[in-house]
């Protein structure tokens, strides 16, 4: 990949680093939520997905997820969200 100048560059990285972020908060919320016993295939107590891949399978699930379920995900994603002081700071307003 050829990115044409070092601020596009940096812009690009700036965004692929939130995404990381948002995606291991979202694995984060699904976690305290219990839901990561769904996403494993034996009946380990340990944590079998990093909680970045949590959050990635999760995000797939999201379109077919009952409300039932995807409610609570989300109230508990975006409270651990505002928790977060830089996403405050950076987007309070929105």
């Amino acid at each position: 990949m050829h990115v044409s100048t070092p601020d596009r560059r940096d812009r690009l990285w700036l965004i692929n680093a939130f995404a990381v972020v948002l995606l291991t908060l979202l694995g984060t919320a699904g976690e305290a939520l219990g839901y990561d016993r769904h996403l494993k295939s034996n009946t380990t107590t340990r944590r079998t997905h990093s909680l970045f891949r949590q959050g990635s399978m999760r995000y797939e699930l999201i379109p077919n997820m009952p409300e039932h379920l995807l409610r609570p995900l989300v109230e508990q994603f975006a409270q651990m969200l505002a928790a977060q002081p830089v996403f405050n700071e950076m987007f309070g307003a929105i």
